[in-house]
């Protein structure tokens, strides 16, 4: 299947969307009624699984470990900056989470470009 050219660029913007939306939801100092109050770990988990399918449609080339590398580095900074950042604290729990959540975002995808050659095709393909 090809893909047309404007298809990959597309990929990095929503990726790009992504990580902006959680940048601002990351470092707002009021959770206020836009940010809904459920269980923190599960929704650092969750948050990271969608950004291991975004980053593995955006940059479908780069090898896991490295797509691992930039996820797990922005989510420590995020982290950090939270320290600097009342209300908002460091947590290395919300690391962890952010770490499984990413790998099984990833793991996913993987799995997904494997056993699926039509969906590796249309969304992975390199």
């Amino acid at each position: 299947m090809i893909l047309p050219n404007w298809w990959r660029p597309l990929c990095r913007w929503q990726f790009a969307l992504l990580l902006a939306i959680y940048t601002y939801f990351g470092l707002t100092t009021a959770s206020g009624p836009h940010i809904p109050q459920y269980n923190d770990k599960l929704m650092h988990f969750l948050g990271y699984g969608i950004a291991g399918w975004s980053i593995t449609v955006a940059l479908p080339g780069w090898p896991m470990w490295q797509r691992l590398l930039v996820l797990v580095a922005y989510s420590t900074g995020i982290e950090i900056i939270q320290h600097f950042m009342p209300p908002r604290t460091f947590s290395f729990g919300d690391i962890l989470a952010n770490i499984g959540g990413a790998l099984s975002g990833l793991g996913s995808a993987e799995l997904a470009r494997r056993l699926a050659p039509n969906l590796s095709r249309a969304l992975l393909e390199r």
